[in-house]
């Protein structure tokens, strides 16, 4: 695997889970609303954030401070 910073990991999680939240919510959740090349492109992603979830769990095994993955994506604003 390429060695990435914590930064850039924890980044291109965040703007995966955010594209994946554009997708859905430009159907209003329901996934099969969407044309057959955004579908394809939520596939994508959805297959992007399964790798990218392991390598930040991975990565924050050895890296103090790393925020936990679920509060990492989680959609509600921080309080």
């Amino acid at each position: 695997m390429v060695n990435l910073s914590a930064n850039t990991l924890t980044m291109a999680v965040q703007g995966v889970n955010a594209e994946i939240r554009r997708l859905r919510d430009s159907v209003g959740g329901d996934v099969t609303d969407l044309e057959p090349d955004d579908q394809e492109l939520l596939l994508a992603f959805s297959q992007a954030a399964m790798e990218l979830k392991a390598a930040y769990l991975e990565v924050s095994k050895s890296t103090p401070g790393m925020l936990p993955y679920e509060q990492l994506i989680r959609t509600d604003p921080v309080a």
